[in-house]
């Protein structure tokens, strides 16, 4: 390659897309047998579930349609299925090596549990943008009414931490809107970063990959506004 390729080659990286673009899909599978219990944590964010046949399983597809304001749009789409029985083959065979679900498991991943327990944003996860405080109040409001009275779906959600958001010191905004909250007055602690609140869940309804971590859901609500600019979604600067 020339100096001039070279060059060309590293300007591109340089060119941002001049229309509109955004994450289009996500894939998570469950365990077989447990699409209703799946589907249920995402119909209490507010996301609308449709269900289809799939070739490649008796069970059904879901589709998730986490936007339910633009349902039908190509973006903000959850694919939902089956997990593979392949995978249920090759998981049953790592959990029993690492002693996964016992009371001993394999000290590397006891610790690798512990410490997700402790920072869960700072592992893999995804994150749902809610427009509004209130509607992200009402799906945690709701996921924790459906765990009061159903042990089932409460045995896979392993916690849930709330952090509430923190503006500058002549923000009294923010500080009063969290001590008004139904959720956030109560909360853990702040969140990472200025303007925004988080929920983390750890559930192992689905997940991305293998299964026996479970996932981290992430639900964000930024407040905006003047001296509001910097959030964690687009400034990590303190």
């Amino acid at each position: 390659m020339t100096r001039t390729d070279a060059d060309a080659s590293s300007n591109a990286f340089e060119v941002l897309a001049s229309t509109p673009t955004s994450i289009g899909h996500l894939a998570l599978h469950f365990r077989p047998g447990e699409g209703a219990l799946a589907t249920r944590f995402f119909q209490l964010l507010g996301a609308r579930v449709r269900v289809f046949p799939n070739q490649l399983s008796d069970e059904p597809l879901h589709i998730v349609s986490i936007d339910s304001a633009e349902p039908d749009k190509a973006d903000n789409i959850i694919y939902l299925f089956a997990m593979k029985p392949a995978q249920v083959e090759l998981e049953a065979v790592i959990a029993e090596k690492l002693g996964a679900g016992t009371d001993v498991p394999h000290p590397a991943l006891r610790t690798f549990l512990e410490h997700r327990a402790q920072w869960p944003e700072s592992y893999l996860h995804f994150g749902v943008h809610f427009a509004e405080l209130a509607e992200l109040e009402g799906a945690v409001s709701r996921i924790r009414d459906e765990m009061a009275s159903d042990p089932a779906f409460a045995a896979r959600i392993q916690s849930l931490q709330v952090l509430k958001a923190r503006g500058k010191d002549d923000d009294t905004e923010i500080d009063q809107r969290m001590a008004e909250s139904p959720v956030f007055s109560h909360a853990d602690g702040f969140a990472y970063g200025k303007h925004a609140v988080q929920v983390h869940i750890r559930t192992d309804l689905f997940s991305t990959g293998i299964g026996i971590g479970g996932s981290v859901v992430e639900l964000d609500y930024v407040f905006t506004g003047t001296g509001r600019e910097r959030n964690p979604f687009n400034s990590l600067a303190p």
